[in-house]
């Protein structure tokens, strides 16, 4: 399944595994960088060669971008994850694809994914290269060095990029602990930040060899991976938390009612209630009183409790085995909108998750930590 909600100011391209692709209007920048340097780099060879080798080269990077971020989609696809969508923008491209219950080996491998997509283009253009006569010959050989460097910067060592995504892997699964993985792999991604600056930006001053084009990319990017990086590392408090904040923590218990009781046969409950719509699934829940939603001992004793209860979207119900984490909750409050998620596990009510619960715990958490 995918999402099928395009993201602002983006172009619908298709789709590809059943996920829709965007092109970001933000790529027209990078499209026009990228058309301007084949520009330069043709130029001896005449305007028409020029011209043909800035479009080449413009469909080479797409081709590399999006053939990068269509094998983390389909990688993930073939894990059992919903991907969203994969859009092409100014600094690359991105896959949102829901995570929910992955691991550290599972992550690594849609990391990889990407980058082994553009080692196999590079070696297309590699054979390109040697089997079709020149200019042929040379326009293969720039998919080759396009799909190359692509691969080579994004498994460098250190998140946002696919590498300190490995980085990330690698520690969780040798601690057990998935926020030391994103604080170790967002400082290596911040070392490779002021890395950037120093080899691109602070030699060439002190040699006195600068080249604005390579200043502006390099401070660019450095600003790219340090904000990633960061973002990581601020996520790793809350990763932490819901590692250690499980489904029991916060489950409230329920009474399973049909909607056809009324006030008089239930009586006042001592729990939260919840019947099941005409499909079968629980998604009535009777409310708490409120200003909107009176308490039961006030309405007449014939109601039936189908005229109280709210429905639930489809979103806001869950099945999970006993022992989860509560990031599927959290996931699925996010993504109705309700703070109030009812959870099963095989077909069987196991309870009520609201967010008030959700807080209270985490607050008791953060107090023994």
């Amino acid at each position: 399944m995918s999402d099928e909600q395009a993201p602002p100011g983006a172009l619908r391209l298709g789709r590809v595994a059943g996920v829709p692709v965007y092109l970001d209007r933000t790529w027209l920048l990078l499209g026009a960088f990228v058309a301007w340097t084949g520009w330069r780099a043709g130029s001896d060879l005449g305007t028409g060669t020029a011209l043909a080798y800035a479009a080449w080269l413009v469909i080479g990077i797409l081709v590399a971008v999006l053939g990068h971020e269509v094998a983390h989609a389909v990688a993930a696809r073939l894990l059992g994850f919903r991907v969203h969508r994969i859009v092409a923008t100014l600094w690359g491209g991105h896959t949102a694809y829901d995570g929910t219950g992955t691991t550290p080996g599972r992550a690594a491998v849609v990391a990889v994914s990407g980058p082994l997509a553009n080692l196999a283009l590079a070696a297309l253009g590699a054979a390109a290269t040697v089997l079709l006569p020149w200019p042929a010959s040379q326009f293969a050989s720039s998919v080759m060095v396009l799909n190359l460097l692509l691969a080579g910067f994004n498994l460098l060592p250190g998140l946002p990029l696919d590498g300190g995504q490995l980085v990330h892997s690698l520690v969780w699964g040798a601690t057990g602990r998935r926020d030391l993985g994103l604080v170790v792999a967002g400082w290596c991604g911040r070392v490779l930040a002021v890395g950037v600056v120093l080899v691109y930006a602070v030699l060439p001053l002190v040699r006195g060899e600068v080249d604005v084009v390579t200043l502006v990319l390099a401070l660019v990017m450095a600003w790219i991976l340090w904000a990633g990086a960061t973002a990581a590392v601020r996520r790793a408090p809350y990763e932490r938390l819901l590692d250690r904040l499980r489904l029991e923590d916060v489950l409230e218990p329920v009474a399973l009612v049909p909607a056809v009781t009324t006030v008089a046969e239930l009586g006042r409950p001592d729990r939260r209630v919840v019947s099941l719509d005409e499909r079968g699934m629980p998604t009535l829940l009777l409310p708490l009183p409120s200003d909107d939603a009176p308490d039961v001992g006030d309405v007449d004793p014939g109601t039936r409790l189908a005229s109280l209860l709210v429905r639930l979207p489809d979103a806001s119900v869950v099945d999970l085995p006993p022992g989860s984490t509560c990031e599927p909750v959290l996931r699925a409050m996010a993504t109705s909108n309700w703070g109030a998620v009812v959870v099963t596990s095989a077909g069987r009510l196991l309870g009520l998750v609201t967010s008030d619960r959700l807080n209270a715990a985490a607050e008791r958490v953060l107090r023994r930590n």
